[in-house]
């Protein structure tokens, strides 16, 4: 298990408890800590996806004749959040929620959440989740969880 710090991304490989595609690959959690005595109720977390493809390779390489046929880029798509998660399907915003991603660069991905007010009580804590798959040499999946903690 690989841990950075509260906000930030914890990448995990356990078994999240729920039946799992095949594919899964692992989950990542996204914590927000929401305080009640902020008046903007928007809060605001970012998560680096990159792309190692092609690592190794001269640049000189890439893109000519020696090189054809073979993709160095990959796409990532998050799932839409399922309606089964009622107001916090409109609470969280992914941006972008799809993209393409070069060899050697990374894309940052944006995850902005509103509270809903039928949700917010101090003490609560609110999980829900989603999907990402990645797209490259191969398909990978990995199941993104949220945390969002009402504070004072």
């Amino acid at each position: 298990v690989q841990e950075r710090s509260l906000n930030k991304a914890v990448v995990s490989t356990q078994s999240t408890g729920e039946s799992e595609p095949e594919e899964m690959v692992g989950s990542f959690y996204i914590f927000f800590v929401c305080s009640m005595s902020v008046e903007k109720q928007v809060f605001t977390e970012t998560m680096q996806i990159g792309n190692c493809r092609g690592a190794g390779t001269k640049p000189e390489l890439i893109g000519s004749k020696v090189d054809k046929g073979v993709k160095l880029s990959g796409d990532f798509v998050f799932d839409p959040l399922k309606a089964d998660f009622g107001p916090l399907v409109k609470a969280l915003v992914v941006n972008p929620q799809k993209g393409t991603v070069d060899a050697g660069a990374q894309a940052t991905v944006s995850f902005q959440f509103t509270p809903p007010k039928e949700l917010v009580e101090l003490g609560a804590r609110i999980t829900f989740n989603t999907l990402l798959t990645l797209k490259g040499e191969t398909n990978e999946q990995f199941r993104v969880n949220f945390v969002a903690e009402i504070v004072e």
